[in-house]
């Protein structure tokens, strides 16, 4: 499947939403790890992730993503996408 000349919607209040998530969690992210290489304890991070809501906020952002995107390729090739991605199993 090639998307490379696909193009599908997103209206500018989703797209608002998206970038300024993404905004905040690349600039807070290498802050973040910055400080983390530097020694400083990983507690604020758990911190961070919690108070922002880190994990909802995304979920709401892959979910207005995945239904542009659904409209273009469908639920089918988007669920195979998903699929293939890395998921974090733990140590």
């Amino acid at each position: 499947m090639s998307l490379a000349n696909a193009e599908f919607s997103l209206g500018a209040e989703d797209a608002l939403l998206l970038f300024r998530d993404l905004e905040e969690y690349v600039v807070s992210l290498d802050r973040i790890l910055s400080r983390l290489a530097a020694g400083a304890d990983p507690a604020f991070l758990a911190d961070y992730l919690v108070d922002r809501r880190v994990a909802a906020r995304p979920a709401r952002a892959r979910g207005t993503a995945g239904d542009a995107l659904e409209a273009v390729i469908g639920a089918e090739a988007l669920e195979d996408i998903a699929a293939g991605v890395f998921r974090y199993s733990g140590p």
